[in-house]
This record gives C-alpha cells, structure tokens and sequence, in this order.
C-alpha cells in the first residue's frame, strides 16, 4: 500500500482512536468495530489519461484518442523505455510499459522524445486548476499524473453533488491543458482509488464511484489479489498460502492470524478487505516520519571496468554529500551497491560504518572505496548504489577524525557549501570537477535531465 495511506490507516486506528490489534473487545464485537470505523467523506482520485503521451498530443494540436502516439528516446537504442503510449494505442492493446523493440514497427507512429520539462510544466498547470476548487489541506499529490481531493467540505459551498462537482473539474483541466482524465469517487481514499484503478477505466465515461454499501458485491469477488491497490505479487503469494485467493476471503479471516503473519499490514489488510480507511487528507502532514538515509543510484549506458567506475564513485559520493548538507544531516553508515553486466550477473550491497558521522565529500569516497576494495571484482560493472544512512542532525557541531586538523575540515566544508549555493542559483554544471569531462563521467549529462530524461 502507498506509504501515505499504510502510515495514516495505522495512525488513525492504532493511535488516535487507542485501539490495540485485538482485544476482547474487539474481537467479540468485530461487526461494530468494524462498522464503527466506517466514516463517510466524499473523495476524488482523478488520473491523467496516459499523461505523457497526452501531454504531447496536446502540444501538436492532436487528439490523443485518435493519435498513434508513443514516448520514447529513439536516441537511446532500441533499449529505450517507452514512458507512456496515447490512449489511442492503449485501446488496441499496447502496453504503456515497455522497451521500444518490443514494440516493432514504428512506421505508422508518431515517435516522441521525452520532453519532462514540459510535462511538469503541465503537471502544475493541473495542480494549480485543482486548488480553484479545493484548499490545499485537502489536496494530495500522489504522483505526477495522479491525486486525492477531498471534496467534503465543499459540495454545501458550491451548492452541488460530488459527481458533478467531479466531472466540472476534469472538464477544467480537459479544457485548459488538452489533457483528458479519469475519476474514481469513494468513502474514502482507499475506495475512491479502487473505483479509479478497478472500474473508471472501464466506464464509457471515466467515472466510477465506490461506496461502502458496494464492497462486499463489488469488491469482495474480484481475483487475483494483486489487482488490488498496494497488493503486489509477493503479498497475493502469501495470502494464496493461507488460501486466501480474494479480498472476501480476506475479509472474512481471523485478524489474528492476520497480524501474526504480516504485523501492522495485517489488520490494514483486514479493514481495506472491509472498505475502510480512516486516512484523512489534511493529516497529510503526518506522514513526514524522519529522514533514514539520503542517496542515489544509477544505471550505466555501459559496462564500466574496474578504473572507470572510480569516476562514478567521485561524482555520486559528491551528489549524496550535496544532499546531506540541503538536508542539513550527517551520516553515519554509508551503502554501496553494485550490479554487474547481464553478461556476468550478479552484484554485491555491503554497508560501512564511518567513524564520525559526516557530511564531507571525501570522507563518503574513502568509504565507497573501502567497499568496493573489499566486495569488488574485475566484472564488468552497470549498476552503482550509494546510500548514507543512520542520519543525524548536522546542527550538533562539527566532527573530525584524529588525521585531520578542524582547520582543514572547517575549509573545504566551506568550499563545498560555497559550490552547492552556486549549483542551487545557477544550475547544477554551473560548477563541476575536471574530471567529470571524462567520457567515464555522466554527471554533466545527468545534471540536464529530469527524471532521467532531456528536458
């Protein structure tokens, strides 16, 4: 389940409300606690149709229901992820996910290069056409093309009904953007996203609404499991362990057992398998739990050897140094990863603990370097990992280790905070190392893209 509604859910019901896991209480009067818990709001889940390619579609004046459209890098090799594909192309079949050779001739489509500048530039276009009709305490951005409105408080203020209130905002950002959308409409977050994935995409119209009252005919028969929001693969395996193949089936299970196989997630699961979500949009900022780690990883466009790499080390290691310091941490415990070319396999994840914890540049680097110098091998390398973890404030003064003087440290962290405002003001190649002009270094042209793409 997102991370948003697993925290909230068990807030809400194992805090707020003081209810334990099970007690006799609960456990002899499931039916009222069950329907106890079961507070109506009146919530969106609006999702931009195949938002990339609609995105493009509206730049070029073009239906996205009658183009062929998809995104893609073609620059990239036939590699190349296909990021989104037109609903015109998700209609006739086409998977929205994929590698542009498995998608085989082109000739009759349009191919376009990922442009992410100008889909966050829709994105807050969309954001911005929400909180006309909603405040921002009742808006949840879920993820670029994707959000949670709670429309409660509103429908006496606009004297109308949640239905149509939701169709006037999807018509606003149709309107303004060129980008058509889908709506889910529930009790609660979690119906409203149901009604959005299971049941909206489906409708001759993009709207469908979950109600309490409809779980149990509607929901409950649904199978396979993972069908079900923040029910993946690895979870409907467990659950078809304990022959449990529907959400009736785990309706319906002794919550105990629940709990004891999956902790916390099995009483979530237990009440998502009743409709119920107590989460609240406005108690969003509750789910700012604190910072564990800060870092980075990427996959190389080639396989890197042994004195290559050192140059991805240099440059990672300055980026997780960089965002320690934003975030004002130093780090205790530094991770590194590697995946080696699908030619070989395999890899290696191995943690150091440092002796202070810190923020330095160099310091991060002789750890990656001790790591790799004990885990490594001469493989060929095309994933690196870096992870600082064990994070604590920076604020509780400066630490320097018995080789190194605090005028020497009190210097460079100086130098490097001086170059992270620089960055921060004229962009990230405003200043970069020599060594990154390398053809072994990819910080220059990561420093362009957004999300991995060009702009």
């Amino acid at each position: 389940m997102a991370l948003f509604v697993q925290k909230m859910a068990a807030m809400s019901i194992l805090k707020k409300r003081k209810i334990l896991p099970y007690t006799d209480n609960t456990i002899t009067k499931e039916g009222f606690f069950v329907d106890h818990l079961k507070i109506k709001r009146q919530v969106l889940c609006i999702d931009l149709k195949s938002f990339f390619a609609s995105v493009e579609c509206a730049l070029r004046g073009l239906d996205p229901f009658k183009t062929p459209l998809i995104v893609a890098d073609e620059g990239r090799g036939g590699g190349s992820i296909v990021l989104a594909v037109s609903p015109y192309l998700k209609q006739r079949g086409m998977p929205s996910r994929c590698r542009l050779f498995e998608v085989g001739d082109t000739s009759t489509m349009m191919v376009a290069r990922p442009q992410m500048r100008a889909y966050v530039e829709v994105a807050i276009r969309v954001v911005d056409i929400y909180l006309r009709f909603v405040s921002e305490e009742d808006l949840h951005v879920y993820s670029i093309d994707e959000a949670f409105l709670d429309v409660t408080n509103y429908l006496a203020y606009y004297g109308t009904d949640v239905e149509t209130l939701a169709r006037q905002i999807v018509h606003a950002v149709h309107e303004e953007t060129g980008v058509p959308a889908s709506c889910g409409i529930g009790d609660n977050m979690l119906l409203s996203k149901l009604a959005l994935d299971l049941f909206s995409k489906q409708s001759k119209d993009g709207f469908a609404t979950l109600r309490y009252d409809d779980v149990e005919s509607t929901l409950w028969p649904i199978r396979p499991l993972s069908k079900i929001w923040g029910i993946g693969a690895r979870m409907e395996r467990r659950l078809e362990a304990m022959n449990l193949y529907t959400l009736g089936d785990v309706a319906r299970a002794d919550r105990r057992v629940l709990h004891k196989r999956f902790g916390i997630l099995g009483d979530e699961l237990y009440f998502h398998a009743h409709g119920i979500d107590t989460s609240r949009i406005r108690d969003k900022h509750l789910d700012l739990a604190p910072m564990k780690s800060v870092g980075l990883g990427q996959t190389l466009f080639r396989d890197y050897d042994v004195t290559d790499i050192e140059q991805i080390f240099i440059e990672m290691c300055d980026e997780v140094a960089e965002r320690l310091r934003f975030v004002r941490k130093h780090a205790k415990t530094v991770h590194l990863g590697i995946g080696y070319s699908k030619s070989v396999g395999g890899g290696f994840s191995h943690q150091r603990t440092l002796d202070v914890a810190t923020d330095d540049n160099d310091a991060l680097l002789a750890a990656v370097r001790a790591l790799f110098a004990a885990h490594g091998d001469d493989a060929p390398i095309r994933q690196v990992f870096i992870r600082a973890t064990r994070l604590v404030d920076a604020t509780a003064g400066m630490q320097t280790t018995l080789f190194e003087t605090p005028e020497r440290t009190t210097s460079r962290n100086h130098l490097w905070r001086t170059i992270d405002e620089v960055r921060r003001r004229f962009g990230k190649n405003a200043v970069a190392r020599l060594s990154s002009h390398q053809t072994s270094g990819t910080y220059l042209e990561r420093s362009g893209l957004i999300g991995g793409h060009r702009e």
